[in-house]
C-alpha cells in the first residue's frame, strides 16, 4: 500500500485524484455533512499526526489504540495494538492496511445513510464495542461487517473479517 503521509498538499496528481474523487467528496459535505463536520473537527485537533488522502478520504494515523471514521475523515492508529496477534500473524503494515480498508467502509456506510449515519451504524458500532463478550469479533456485528464489505467492494482490498479484537 503506497499513501502519501504529511500535509495535505495539491501537487497536480493529487489534484487529477481529487477531481476524481469529487462526487465522493460533495456526497460527504452535503448528504453527509453532520458526521463531515465531527470528522473535520477531529482532523484539526489532530494536527500533530500524519494524514493522507485515501480513495477521495482523508486518513489520519493517530496516537490513539483504535480506528473510527467520521464522514470523509478516516482516523486510525499507526500499529496494531488490538488484535490477538498470537492468533493472527499479520504485520503491522497489513492489519494497518485492512482497518483502513474497514474504515474506509464506514465512510461509504456515511454516504449511503447521511443524516442517519449516527443512528444506524455509528452509535450501534460504539455501544456493540463497550458490550461485546471475548472471543466473539467486533466485527461480526452488522454495521461492522457492512463496513467490510463496502470497504472490499469499493478498494478491492481485504478488510478485517472477522478478526478477534
Amino acid at each position: 500500500m503506497r499513501m502519501h503521509t504529511g500535509n495535505l498538499r495539491l501537487r497536480p496528481a493529487m489534484q487529477k485524484k481529487l477531481l476524481r474523487h469529487l462526487p465522493y467528496i460533495l456526497i460527504q459535505c452535503t448528504w453527509g455533512i453532520i458526521q463531515t463536520i465531527a470528522g473535520f473537527v477531529m482532523y484539526l485537533i489532530s494536527t500533530g499526526s500524519n494524514h493522507a488522502w485515501y480513495n477521495g478520504a482523508v486518513a489520519t494515523f493517530w496516537n490513539k489504540p483504535f480506528g473510527i471514521s467520521l464522514g470523509m475523515f478516516i482516523f486510525i492508529p499507526p500499529k496494531a495494538r488490538f488484535y490477538n496477534s498470537e492468533k493472527y500473524n499479520f504485520s503491522d503494515e497489513e492489519i494497518q492496511s485492512r482497518l483502513l480498508v474497514h474504515e474506509y467502509g464506514h465512510t461509504y456506510q456515511s454516504l449511503i445513510l447521511g443524516p442517519l449515519y449516527f443512528l444506524v451504524a455509528g452509535l450501534p458500532s460504539v455501544i456493540w464495542g463497550m458490550v461485546k463478550r471475548p472471543g466473539r469479533s467486533y466485527f461480526s456485528f452488522y454495521a461492522e461487517k457492512w463496513a467490510n464489505h463496502l470497504g472490499e467492494k469499493h478498494t478491492g482490498l481485504k478488510s478485517m473479517e472477522t478478526i478477534d479484537i
